[in-house]
C-alpha cells in the first residue's frame, strides 16, 4: 500500500505542470497573481533563446528540468530552506519568435515575490547572453 501511495505522489509531482497546457498550444493563465507569473517575451530567435534558457536552468542551483519537448520545457525549483516546490514552464512559438515563461508556486497564497524575481532573473540572464 505504501508503494502505491508513493507512486501516485511521484507521478502527481512530475505531471503537475503538463496539465496547465491548454490544447497543447498555450500555457494556462495564472489563477492567482500572488504566487504565479506568466510573461510573453519577444525574442530574435525562439530556438536559440529556448536552448539558452535550457542551459541557464541546467546551471541554476536547486532547479531540475523534468521534461523537455520540442517546444515545451517543465522544470522544478526547490526553495533552499523550506523546500517548497515551484513549477517553471516555458513554451516556444517558433514562427512568432515568442517565448511564454511561467513560474508558479504549488502551495500557498502568497510567495513573497519569489516567482516574479525568478522570471526577472531568467529574462535578464537571457538578455545578457545576447549583449
Amino acid at each position: 500500500m505504501l508503494v502505491v501511495i508513493l507512486v501516485i505522489f511521484i507521478d502527481k509531482k512530475y505531471s503537475f505542470a503538463m496539465e496547465s497546457l491548454i490544447n497543447n498550444n498555450i500555457l494556462s493563465v495564472c489563477s492567482n497573481s500572488n504566487n504565479c507569473v506568466l510573461e510573453s517575451w519577444k525574442v530574435n530567435n525562439a530556438n536559440e533563446s529556448f536552448k539558452e534558457l535550457i542551459d541557464i536552468l541546467e546551471n541554476t542551483p536547486r532547479v531540475k528540468i523534468i521534461n523537455i519537448e520540442d517546444d515545451y520545457l517543465h522544470a522544478l525549483a526547490t526553495s533552499r530552506v523550506m523546500k517548497y516546490v515551484d513549477d517553471i514552464e516555458i513554451k516556444k512559438y517558433e514562427k512568432e519568435n515568442i517565448l511564454e515563461v511561467k513560474s508558479k508556486s504549488r502551495i500557498g497564497f502568497y510567495d513573497l515575490g519569489v516567482n516574479r524575481r525568478r522570471i526577472n532573473t531568467l529574462h535578464f540572464r537571457l538578455i545578457d547572453i545576447y549583449k
